[in-house]
């Protein structure tokens, strides 16, 4: 029998993925204010978000088929730690890639980064019957590389100097994880169909 995961599609050990609510779409803005927290997202010139801009950025993901908003929230007591999108979805060539932000700095390190990633990489291979899913991350998040490298993502190449931050330029890193290489680490089975009852 094929496993069939019913709730826990959307859930990892520490976390679980959950439709972003309004009073979630107000901390991510809030967050945002974090210098920290927004280079580690945006690789271009950052800028606190307002409330009304980031619920309006959210209600248009709404309307667009290649953008899935997530709210990331601990199993154990419902406690909002990130955002998750999963973007760029290319449905002819089964691809897409993501970005997550954890929000507060206490937070980070906690294993809830990874955790999410590995709940979010179930679903789009599962549910979305992904063939990779892909990522850029900044040369200066050492903690997002490691936690990508740890999930199973590989490094496809860098744009070198692509980011500018205080007189510095960084490399931008292009990674990716392919579903047979998820399968493979996770046991999952390769597609099949079941018996004809």
């Amino acid at each position: 029998m094929l496993p069939f995961l019913g709730n826990n599609l959307l859930h990892g050990d520490l976390v679980m993925l959950a439709k972003p609510s309004h009073d979630d779409i107000e901390q991510f803005a809030a967050w945002t204010h974090d210098v920290e927290y927004s280079r580690l997202l945006r690789r271009g010139m950052i800028y606190p978000a307002s409330v009304e801009a980031m619920a309006g950025w959210f209600a248009e993901m709404e309307k667009n088929e290649n953008e899935i908003p997530y709210s990331i929230r601990t199993i154990r007591d419902n406690r909002l730690v990130g955002v998750m999108v999963i973007k760029d979805i290319f449905w002819a060539a089964r691809h897409c890639s993501f970005w997550l932000g954890i929000g507060n700095a206490s937070d980070r390190g906690q294993g809830y980064g990874t955790d999410a990633i590995r709940a979010m990489l179930k679903y789009a291979f599962l549910e979305m019957n992904m063939h990779a899913v892909r990522l850029e991350v900044m040369s200066y998040n050492p903690g997002g590389i490691r936690a990508y490298e740890k999930v199973g993502f590989k490094l496809d190449g860098t744009m070198r100097a692509f980011v500018y931050r205080d007189g510095v330029y960084y490399d931008v890193h292009a990674m990716s994880i392919l579903r047979r290489e998820w399968e493979a680490l996770y046991g999952f089975p390769p597609v099949s169909y079941p018996e004809a009852t």
